[in-house]
């Protein structure tokens, strides 16, 4: 394998967060993250635009096998089956760490590992709200941050279940094009979204669920509406003429 052995140890949220194992020696890593109020954690879908590794992490990210093993680590733990640990990754772990490495020369095969592995997670827990809009939030900012330089992104994207090609190339032109106005931040994500809605997952109660159409039935009986020119014409006596110039 390319990458160094790995483990992980799982220890309470707030204490020593990941112990990696490169190389066979045991590394406890201290909270990455300025701390945050766990209250807080399970009420949040999205990390707030200032979420930074603290000192001890940047120093951290920049030795390669601690890199790649935090990268992993946090990656991979998007599919588990731990909802809980899915939100808080996501959220807290995953943009931060990635952020480190952009401006490097990230390998294409890398690049598409990090978007599947965010499109696995959808997949796993998209019938959680909470982990669902912060998966969303994820992909969308890989996505956009990585697009420009990774032709490979598209080709992942292609391969989504109920792709409508042509949204997707109307998303791509946009973001492509530098020239073009930017949409508002909430309209791209959104389009996103609707993008990608083909690997959300759904619980098991909606997996097999049959739509049902019920189309509007003709009435059995029509009722008709009687002419009153016509009954005022036909009257025999004469007084339905009489009644049209009465004032």
């Amino acid at each position: 394998s390319p990458f160094p052995a790995l483990a992980v140890c799982p220890v309470p949220w707030g204490t020593p967060q990941f112990c990696l194992c490169p190389g066979g020696a045991t590394l406890t890593l201290l909270p990455l993250l300025c701390p945050a109020d766990d209250e807080v954690m399970a009420t949040d879908v999205t990390p707030p635009a200032s979420a930074e590794l603290t000192e001890l992490g940047k120093c951290l990210m920049k030795q390669e096998d601690v890199c790649t093993a935090m990268l992993i680590t946090a990656y991979t733990s998007l599919s588990w089956k731990d909802t809980l640990s899915c939100q808080r990754t996501t959220t807290q772990l995953c943009w931060p760490l990635l952020k480190q490495v952009l401006a490097g020369n990230l390998l294409p095969d890398a690049v598409s590992w990090f978007f599947t592995s965010v499109l696995r997670g959808l997949q796993m827990h998209g019938q959680h709200d909470g982990c669902m809009a912060a998966l969303v939030h994820l992909a969308f900012q890989i996505y956009e941050a990585l697009r420009p330089r990774y032709a490979e992104l598209k080709v992942v994207m292609e391969q989504i279940p109920d792709l409508q090609r042509e949204s997707l190339e109307q998303f791509e032109s946009k973001l492509l094009n530098p020239t073009l106005q930017k949409v508002a931040d909430k309209r791209r994500k959104d389009h996103f979204k609707r993008l990608i809605a083909g690997c959300i997952g759904k619980s098991l109660g909606e997996q097999f669920r049959k739509e049902v159409h019920i189309r509007n039935l003709p009435s059995l009986f029509k009722k008709v509406k009687p002419s009153l020119e016509t009954d005022m014409l036909e009257n025999e006596d004469g007084e339905g003429l009489t009644t049209l110039f009465e004032p």
